[in-house]
């Protein structure tokens, strides 16, 4: 299958991927109160904090798997060793936690997440197999299955008796959120060793040369993710920490939103991850010149539908929430860089092997972000939030552009400067689609 073309299928894909957030979102606005839907939430975030953690250790075996196809088995091994023992361990603390601190309520988004943790740790090493092999489309497919799992799941909780101080409708809520991982994650899993070339994948076994590696890549790498985490949800952290949870609660909905945006524009990120990974330099970065742009105009022209479209989703799918609607509109122009820069942090990471340099981009991003949220917040409320976030990624991109330019050798407005040909698969798609009509 063309690049293209796979490219237009994962961004279906990702956009039946928000989609489905969107509507399991919108699902919890209706079942939960606010202080519930947002502390749901945040524990969402949580969790995500912990599965970037991991994850930044077994992106090596998604670097190492093109880098090493000769020791497919190897590589694989040594992640089931990884994955598998920090999995136990947080399952350990998560089982500590609760039969400890049963009935606080401050520490119950703390619980939950660290319950579900150990399975979002399987299920993105699993994904991170498939991307390494090149097996986009069942990566498509697997990424799919929690949220609608979840969305199946959530349908429950309308059956359940509401009241505002009644904890049934939130606990069901974590419960089917954890049920969704673990589906999840063993599906994933088998899929991911039965698309693998090798046999005994699923062996668990040290191969001290990646044991070595995961722990010097995959952890520069993971201190790089989690920096990159703490600048993605440095406004919204700090939002649900200073304003009150109902407010809170509506620029989470903002968030959720804008949110859509960035995983659509992630669709060439997962297409162009092998030939980023692989051994020609100068391929590598052809196609992050190409990806930046690609992903700047596939998600400005994504984010102009969004400006007409959902405002009119938020207010049908979140009654008393319509004050989501001024954050969401501030937040996505930033998001649209952000999803620019990501592809240039991947190239950072993947084509260079330089995990460490992606640690100072997010650093300097977060550092922004932090500043602006406590010079705005006070007198802007979530408004200031949302411009904090904006801001950040606009100031970063710029300096990724820099950095580019200086490594590559290359101009920096290869990045962001649209070319003739970057507009003809749209103009391919656009007349299929008038011929296909035109025949009907």
């Amino acid at each position: 299958m063309s690049t293209t073309r796979t490219t237009f299928f994962t961004m279906i894909y990702k956009g039946l991927l928000s989609g489905l957030g969107f509507v399991s979102s919108a699902a919890l606005a209706w079942a939960l109160s606010k202080p519930d839907r947002v502390e749901f939430q945040f524990a969402g975030t949580i969790a995500q904090t912990g599965m970037t953690f991991v994850g930044g250790f077994t992106n090596y075996y998604a670097y190492a798997l093109p880098k090493y196809p000769e020791d497919e088995r190897g590589v694989v091994q040594t992640g089931n060793v990884f994955v598998g023992l920090v999995s136990l361990l947080v399952l350990a603390a998560a089982l500590t936690a609760f039969f400890t601190g049963a009935g606080k309520a401050a520490d119950r988004p703390w619980r939950w997440a660290l319950l579900c943790m150990p399975l979002t740790f399987i299920f993105g090493y699993g994904s991170r197999l498939l991307q390494a092999s090149d097996e986009i489309a069942w990566l498509n497919r697997v990424n799919t299955l929690q949220p609608l799992v979840f969305l199946l799941f959530v349908g429950g909780l309308f059956a359940l008796p509401y009241a505002a101080r009644d904890s049934a409708r939130l606990t069901g809520a974590y419960a089917a959120w954890v049920g969704s991982f673990a589906l999840a994650a063993v599906l994933t899993m088998i899929i991911a060793y039965r698309r693998l070339r090798c046999a005994r994948t699923w062996v668990w076994r040290i191969h001290p040369r990646h044991w070595r590696e995961t722990w010097r890549y995959g952890g520069w790498s993971s201190i790089s993710q989690v920096v990159n985490i703490l600048n993605y949800r440095m406004d919204f952290w700090l939002v649900y920490r200073y304003l009150p949870a109902a407010e809170a609660s509506v620029y989470g909905i903002a968030v959720v939103a804008s949110e859509v945006l960035l995983n659509i524009s992630g669709s060439i990120q997962s297409v162009v991850f092998r030939r980023m990974t692989g051994p020609d330099r100068r391929d590598a970065i052809a196609i992050t010149e190409l990806s930046c742009r690609q992903t700047l105009l596939s998600s400005a022209l994504v984010a102009l539908a969004m400006c007409v479209t959902f405002p009119w989703l938020i207010l049908f799918a979140y009654p008393g929430y319509g004050a989501a609607i001024v954050p969401f509109f501030i937040l996505l122009p930033g998001l649209v860089v952000k999803a620019a820069s990501n592809i240039v942090i991947q190239y950072a990471t993947n084509a260079l092997g330089q995990p460490r340099t992606s640690i100072w981009m997010n650093g300097v991003s977060a550092l922004v972000n932090a500043a602006a949220c406590v010079m705005f917040l006070p007198t802007l409320g979530m408004v200031g939030g949302a411009i904090a976030s904006t801001l950040s990624y606009v100031v970063s991109f710029i300096i990724y552009i820099v950095w580019f330019s200086r490594v590559s050798g290359r101009s920096g407005a290869s990045l962001y400067r649209i070319r003739r040909e970057d507009l003809a698969p749209y103009r391919r798609m656009w007349d299929a689609l008038r011929r296909r009509v035109g025949r009907r």
